[in-house]
């Protein structure tokens, strides 16, 4: 990737190369989360209410041995809204069965010469399943495809649920499906997604929406994800690019959705600076990130409660995505203005980041982005008054409480190695600024003599006697030589 150059000194690039081009050589993307990830948090990884594809595929056998997760007594419930959801759209399409439905989707799959449907769609997976059957396992495709497709449009469509649908109709139940449709290990290759929703499109006339659009339209009431979504739905609006060819998965959208417009602001900055040359000033000003770097000593970066008595700042910013923290040196007066976008953190936000950190350390298509901003993040909450700092400031929207919220980053990629660091600039721009003295001898002057009126009060007069006497000695030095 060319080198990105910013002007004036409130950036930090960070190059992510070719991560939004997959690799088209390993079709492997769908992982089983290794247990030095997993032991960590295992609920993070396993689904509660719905089981998405063959990695918790109970079926007609029951329970497999020796497997970890959940029987299929946790399953019930949803199991039923997937078939009532399943004779939904049979019904709509002339009452056709199960079996022609999946011939459609076959026959849709062989029009795009895409190969063969069951072939490909177990090849996303990192395991073969052998012990399940190639009918069951293009039944359960096309039953779970079903049932995303019609969960997220009645998300988005409230006029074409059921009355007694348990999904709306039960408190919190929509957040906890969202929950389980993030794992890793419930997702399901997108192609058959969109085969299905390409397939059902003209039943449901005025929701044509592109899928990609569908889905994160829903995800946007998650407030974890609710900015991303948000802003990445307006990008592919924007540029009428929805991006379905590439997408590999529910899960890679999410992470698209996060990685891909700091990609753009990237790449639209080097542009700029094509246009408009920098000066030599800027240039020496303007830091610049070629490659994440792999150096213990740059990961480091002192606490948010340090960095404040160093007079350095916190300002919430709004930007395109929550990845885009930089960082604007100051002058004599003030010390630098680190500018982080915000970020809530509430109870599915430990899901989303443990299993997006998961295929970052699984897919070897991915860089260590998300890794890297997890690790920047816990640099500058190590305590609960860095915490409270921080949503003092608005960087931090907390849903937790102030004890596990300056927990969750540290938990994040413990015991998960990472080759690169893409904030390695970043850190040492503000380690630079934060060993100036000067900052800190003025920040404890402010809180010394400045914390209050009274204090102002008292050093002010305390200036004006010593001017006073100042004035007095010169007076009487000037009068004795004058003598």
């Amino acid at each position: 990737m060319a080198e990105h150059h910013r002007s004036g000194r409130d950036q930090t690039a960070i190059d992510i190369g070719d991560d939004c081009k997959k690799s088209k050589i390993c079709k492997k993307c769908i992982f089983r989360v290794p247990k030095v990830l997993r032991r960590q948090n295992p609920e993070a990884y396993t689904p509660d209410v719905v089981s998405l594809g063959p990695f918790h595929y109970r079926g007609k056998r029951g329970k497999e041995e020796g497997k970890e997760g959940k029987g299929e007594e946790d399953f019930q419930l949803m199991e039923r809204v997937k078939e009532s959801y399943l004779n939904e759209i049979l019904s709509e399409m002339k009452n056709i069965t199960l079996k022609e439905l999946t011939a459609k989707v076959i026959e849709l799959s062989d029009l795009k010469e895409e190969g063969d449907f069951e072939q490909r769609a177990r090849d996303f997976y990192s395991e073969t399943f052998a012990h399940i059957s190639s009918e069951d396992f293009i039944e359960m495709m096309v039953v779970d495809g079903c049932f995303l497709i019609q969960l997220f449009r009645k998300c988005n469509y409230p006029k074409l649920r059921a009355f007694d649908d348990p999904t709306f109709n039960m408190d919190c139940m929509f957040h906890f499906l969202c929950h389980d449709i993030l794992l890793l290990e419930n997702q399901l290759p997108w192609f058959v997604i969109h085969s299905l929703y390409d397939l059902t499109l003209e039943i449901y006339p005025g929701h044509e929406a592109s899928l990609s659009i569908l889905i994160l339209q829903a995800f946007s009431i998650l407030p974890s994800l609710k900015h991303s979504c948000s802003t990445y739905n307006t990008y592919l609006g924007r540029n009428k690019c929805h991006c379905d060819t590439d997408v590999l998965h529910i899960l890679d959208m999410v992470r698209a959705s996060i990685v891909i417009p700091l990609k753009t602001i990237e790449e639209r900055a080097h542009k700029e600076h094509q246009m408009h040359p920098l000066t030599a000033d800027q240039r020496q000003s303007s830091k610049v990130v070629r490659k994440g770097i792999f150096d213990p000593d740059h990961h480091q970066m002192h606490t948010a409660t340090a960095l404040s008595k160093a007079d350095i700042k916190f300002e919430p910013v709004r930007r395109e995505s929550i990845m885009d923290i930089r960082f604007k040196e100051g002058g004599l007066r003030r010390n630098g203005v680190l500018m982080i976008p915000q970020l809530n953190v509430g109870m599915s936000s430990e899901t989303i980041f443990r299993n997006l950190i998961a295929i970052e350390q699984c897919y070897h298509g991915y860089s260590n982005v998300i890794t890297s901003y997890a690790i920047l993040m816990d640099n500058l909450i190590s305590s609960k008054e860095d915490m409270e700092l921080l949503c003092k400031e608005k960087v931090i929207g907390n849903w937790l409480s102030d004890e596990d919220g300056c927990k969750f980053f540290s938990n994040l990629y413990k015991d998960i190695p990472h080759s690169k660091f893409y904030y390695a600039d970043l850190c040492k721009q503000v380690n630079d600024c934060y060993k100036l003295k000067w900052y800190i001898w003025l920040v404890s002057l402010k809180s010394e003599k400045f914390s209050n009126p009274w204090k102002v009060s008292a050093f002010v007069i305390a200036v004006i006697v010593l001017s006073l006497s100042i004035w007095s000695q010169t007076n009487n030095i000037r009068t004795f030589l004058r003598k």
